[in-house]
C-alpha cells in the first residue's frame, strides 16, 4: 500500500495541475501569449550593466507586467533574477514585438521566480512587474497588450466552436 500511494499522489497532482493550470486566481487579467525577449541585469540608478543578454520568451503578459522563462539564470557567477528582486537592480528587457522588427525596451523588478519547474526540464521562470517604460514604449507595450486581450477574446475556444458549428456551406 505505502508503494501505490506515492504513484496516486503524483497522479492526481499531474491530473489537477493540467486542469486547473489556465485558471487566474489573481486580480489582474494574465494572457498567454508568447513573445521572444533578451533580458540582462543593470543597476536602477546608473544604468551600468553587470551580465550578459540572455534570451527567453513571455508565458503571460499584462499591463503591469510578464512571465519570463528562459534556460539561463546564472551569468558569469551571478544569478540575475535573484539579483533583480534587490531595490539597486533590475531586468533590462528588450521585448521583440511579433510580425514587426520593433523592440520595447523596459527596466522590470523581478517580485519572484521558480527555479525549480515541473512542466520542462531546464527552464526557469521569473515574474516580473515593469518600473519604467519610456513613452513611446508604454504605449506600444499597452497596445499589444490590448490586443493580445482582444484575440484571445475573439478566438476563445467555446467561440471557435461556435463558429465551427454554424459555419456556412460553401
Amino acid at each position: 500500500m505505502r508503494d501505490i500511494k506515492p504513484l496516486f499522489i503524483q497522479i492526481a497532482d499531474t491530473l489537477f495541475r493540467k486542469k486547473y493550470k489556465d485558471i487566474e486566481h489573481r486580480k489582474f487579467i494574465r494572457l498567454k501569449d508568447s513573445l521572444l525577449l533578451s533580458v540582462r541585469l543593470v543597476d536602477y540608478h546608473s544604468g551600468e550593466i553587470y551580465s550578459r543578454q540572455i534570451k527567453g520568451k513571455t508565458l503571460n503578459i499584462s499591463r503591469e507586467g510578464l512571465c519570463i522563462e528562459t534556460s539561463i539564470v546564472t551569468v558569469n557567477g551571478i544569478d540575475i533574477f535573484n539579483e533583480a528582486m534587490s531595490d539597486d537592480k533590475n531586468l533590462e528587457i528588450e521585448i521583440d514585438v511579433y510580425k514587426t522588427k520593433e523592440k520595447i525596451k523596459a527596466l522590470g523588478k523581478v517580485i519572484w521566480f521558480d527555479m525549480t519547474p515541473r512542466e520542462k526540464s531546464f527552464l526557469f521562470k521569473a515574474g516580473v512587474y515593469l518600473t519604467l517604460i519610456e513613452k513611446g514604449d508604454s504605449e506600444r507595450w499597452f497596445k499589444l497588450v490590448e490586443n493580445a486581450k482582444k484575440y484571445s477574446k475573439d478566438k476563445s475556444f467555446f467561440i471557435r466552436v461556435m463558429q465551427n458549428i454554424f459555419k456556412k456551406p460553401a
